[in-house]
Order: C-alpha cells, then structure tokens, then sequence
C-alpha cells in the first residue's frame, strides 16, 4: 500500500534513475566481513601497545625506586662519614688537643708574663 502512493509512482520520469552495474558497485565497496577483520586487527594492535605502555610504565616505576632506594643507603652512609669526621674536626680543634700537640714538639709553656713600668725607666 505505501509503495504505491509514494511519489515515484506519480512522477515516474523525475524519479528514474540510471541503473549503476553492480559489478562496478560491489567491487568499490568492501565486503563487511574485511571491515570487521581489519577493525579486529587494529583493536588488537591497540590492546598490545597499551600493555606495552603499561610494562614499560611499571618498570620505570619500580627502577625508579630502587635507585631510591640506594640513593638513600648512600645518604646515611655520608652522613655517618660525615658526623665523624665533625667530631674529629672538633676534637682536633680543642684547647687541650693543642697544648698536647704543642708540648710534644717540645715548646717550652709560657710563665706568668712581668711587664715593664714605665716610670723605672725615667727617673735615672
């Protein structure tokens, strides 16, 4: 019933059409099963550059870490190194580190100093 009140059926010569071969037409276009294996394909290749993304992703994490990790081993060995090496500067530096080191390149200790007055000197 539609077919025939549509306006093909009134107009005929403003609706006809040249035929298109269809070996022409089925041949431009791909068959649909293609369509599907390349669009399987491609889902593929995406599934597997996102797993290498993500093994790559985790790697640099955990390599990453673990240079962490020794950066902060090494850290708290300098700063060991670091604290002794302080006391000794400290130890070195002190009062009695240095009269010791002076009395054992035999200097002679420094008695109690007798100043000059001034006036002994101008009254001859």
């Amino acid at each position: 019933m539609q077919k025939a009140i549509a306006l093909e059926n009134f107009w005929v010569s403003l609706f006809n059409k040249p035929k298109i071969q269809t070996r022409n037409f089925q041949a431009a276009v791909m068959p649909k099963s293609d369509l599907r294996f390349y669009f399987a394909v491609g889902l593929i290749a995406l599934n597997v550059m996102l797993l290498m993304s993500y093994v790559y992703g985790v790697n640099q994490y955990s390599s990453v870490g673990y240079e962490i990790k020794s950066l902060q081993k090494r850290l708290s060995v300098l700063t060991e190194d670091n604290r002794k090496i302080s006391l000794k500067v400290s130890e070195a530096g002190s009062m009695v580190s240095i009269q010791s080191d002076f009395l054992n390149s035999n200097f002679v200790a420094a008695g109690t100093p007798t100043f000059l007055q001034v006036s002994q000197f101008t009254m001859k």
